[in-house]
């Protein structure tokens, strides 16, 4: 998984359970894409302490994504329910059954949407 999108996913599974400054900085960093420079400015705190608060706050989440796991089940359920998408659509290609046919397509929007939601 590419570094910024693991730190991405730590940041939205486990930021409700850091601190309000930790949680400001890290929206700040990952959601509007703010420099470390930029920040410090924003929080009238160093440079250095946004480095400092952010290195912290990524081990942290990562600390309870090695307790938790959550992130990694998420991953495992997301690629689980494409397999189950792309069975059901292969048994609809197959299927002479128009009402079956249709039906089976129900079944993989709602998968669609399941997947969407997480």
């Amino acid at each position: 998984m590419e570094k910024k999108v693991g730190e991405q996913y730590l940041f939205d599974f486990y930021g409700e359970l850091l601190t309000d400054k930790q949680k400001q900085i890290l929206e700040y960093y990952y959601d509007d894409d703010y420099s470390l420079a930029e920040i410090a400015e924003v929080m009238a705190v160093t440079r250095q302490g946004i480095f400092d608060v952010i290195k912290r706050s990524k081990a942290m989440m990562e600390a309870y994504e090695e307790k938790l796991g959550l992130i990694a089940k998420f991953l495992k359920s997301q690629i689980l329910l494409e397999e189950i998408e792309k069975e059901l659509l292969d048994c609809a290609d197959r299927e002479k059954d128009e009402q079956l046919k249709s039906e089976l397509m129900l079944v993989v929007e709602k998968l669609k949407k399941v997947s969407e939601e997480n």
